[in-house]
């Protein structure tokens, strides 16, 4: 529940008061996780599931309103920033003030958003799995938030929306072991990057797509040319049937991606991510206050480029159940087995076996 304080701003040129409306909001989750390597760690799943987000509207009149939010995300178990977001200007780990900032414009013609933000493809409810990275590879989640983007959402007709979002390189820059964009720094094509040890991702990120909502029905589908050059496309569906909802997603990247293997002079020469689908099937059943989770990932082919035995052909198994003990807590479970996984992908650090987490999460 968001807690709204309602700020009366005085317009000089007129001595009228105009209506801007503030809000609070946010959540904080705590709980253990277990690795694959059995190693455990306090805090919230998937490490960044804690936020305060500050926002604020002005209705401009005839159709126009203006709006901004900034969020701040940290560890739960500590309270230092999230150490998986790196400062776009300086490029290191915990010295952003915030992981989110965005101004927004709505009119009869669509919505325009500037800054950084969960984009059209992050905030597409397509991965029941996805908060607790159970069953979705991150690589395909990777796109979903980019620091300087411009994104367009038109207005919905007959269902439909169509988008568009743009990131600039010059935004997204890394220095040393850090991560942006779902990508660790160590992937860049440039050698001369190398050797200063900086991180420029070597061209813009551009995106299209189209969402479509229809009674039980939500569909998207989008292409996209990320930081890197890589092309992949996405079609994601979901059907709510009342007593359960059925998801069913895949993700076409297009091209080899090679990784450096620094130091280059050394002739280590390159590994990468193989051209590959991927396929996600996942259903939600409600029942009384629990929600009982259950997804399947699959690959169809090697993902490791040095591959070719099946040896990297990741599928993973996810399943999950929440407890709401009221509309703003809940208690929360997830694990998953990973078979074949590799520890030398773009999508993560990916190893056999089994991780899980149990804990407690409250929004306001």
């Amino acid at each position: 529940m968001k807690k709204t304080l309602v700020v009366l701003a005085a317009m000089a040129a007129t001595g009228a008061f105009a209506q801007s409306t503030v809000t609070l909001s946010g959540s904080i989750m705590y709980g253990v996780s277990t690795s694959v390597t059995h190693l455990q760690s306090l805090g919230a799943w998937k490490g960044d599931r804690n936020t305060l987000t500050f926002g604020a509207v002005e209705d401009l009149g005839g159709g126009l309103k203006v709006s901004t939010s900034v969020q701040a995300r940290w560890n739960s178990a500590t309270g230092i920033a999230n150490n998986g977001y790196v400062n776009s200007a300086t490029g290191n780990s915990y010295d952003n003030l915030f992981e989110q900032t965005k101004l927004t414009v709505d009119s009869q013609y669509g919505q325009v958003a500037f800054g950084r933000f969960t984009n059209a493809i992050g905030v597409a409810p397509v991965h029941v799995l996805e908060d607790s990275a159970q069953t979705t590879a991150s690589g395909q989640a990777a796109n979903g938030r980019m620091s300087g983007q411009f994104q367009y959402m038109s207005p919905n007709v007959a269902g439909f929306q169509v988008w568009a979002f743009n990131a600039k390189n010059q935004s997204n820059k890394y220095f040393g072991g850090g991560t942006g964009a779902g990508y660790s720094s160590a992937w860049d094509l440039s050698l001369a990057n190398l050797a200063t040890n900086t991180k420029t991702r070597w061209q813009n990120a551009n995106a299209t797509g189209v969402n479509y909502t229809n009674g039980p029905i939500y569909a998207q589908y989008y292409e996209i040319t990320d930081l890197m050059g890589l092309k992949s496309t996405k079609i994601s569906g979901v059907y709510d049937l009342g007593f359960a909802k059925l998801y069913a997603n895949q993700f076409n990247q297009k091209s080899n991606i090679t990784q450096v293997v620094a130091p280059a002079a050394a002739g280590l020469g390159t590994k990468g991510m193989a051209a590959h689908k991927a396929t996600e099937l996942a259903v939600n059943v409600p029942y009384g206050a629990f929600n009982f989770q259950l997804g399947r990932f699959t690959v169809d082919k090697d993902l490791d480029l040095s591959k070719t035995d099946g040896s990297t052909k990741t599928s993973k198994t996810g399943w999950g159940a929440t407890y709401d003990f009221s509309k703003r807590t809940k208690a929360v479970f997830a694990a998953s087995v990973t078979e074949k996984g590799s520890a030398n992908l773009n999508a993560g650090t990916l190893l056999t076996g089994r991780n899980q987490y149990i804990g407690l999460a409250h929004n306001f």
